[in-house]
């Protein structure tokens, strides 16, 4: 479980002291730079690879909805399995659908509900973009010890578990 701010041991002037190469020394800011130094390598292999236009994060919805391919798949499963807004979600799709990857269709037991089916192009740039994300996890792993490896992963699960 996450402190209230009144829990706090660290003063917050401390938190942000400069130094030369990263700024500020917190867990979340260094979560977000190496968040967005992964994405770079993601974009860089799936330039490689002749999908330019997709993000990391429709990769993983590609994958999802991949898997999924043998049972109904809703935005709001893609919203939980993220752990993203509706809102994201929803232009995430929207641009997806866009560049022909998915299409939306109303289900007949309410027509409200609109099922994700991943297309045939949608099949294959997530081919290409699971090897984009395979070529970006062995060069992260590379740079850590097995040991390193699982001891991250471990707290990155600890971190993710409580915080949902």
């Amino acid at each position: 479980m996450c402190m209230q701010r009144s829990e706090l041991t660290i003063p917050v002037e401390e938190m942000f002291k400069k130094t030369p190469k990263d700024l500020p020394q917190v867990v979340p800011a260094q979560i977000r730079r190496v968040n967005n130094l992964i994405s770079r390598r993601v974009n860089y292999y799936s330039r490689l690879n002749g999908v330019e236009d997709v993000t990391a994060m429709h990769g993983w919805i590609l994958a999802y909805l991949y898997e999924s391919r043998d049972r109904e798949v809703f935005q709001r499963d893609v919203e939980r399995a993220f752990s993203i807004t509706r809102s994201t979600v929803t232009n995430i799709l929207q641009l997806m659908e866009k560049k022909g990857y998915i299409r939306r269709m109303s289900v007949p037991q309410d027509a409200r509900l609109k099922r994700l089916v991943l297309t045939e192009e949608g099949a294959q740039a997530h081919q290409q973009i699971m090897l984009s994300l395979r070529q970006t996890d062995q060069c992260i792993s590379s740079l850590l010890t097995e040991e390193e490896n699982t001891e991250l992963l471990r707290l990155l699960n600890k971190l993710r578990a409580g915080l949902e």
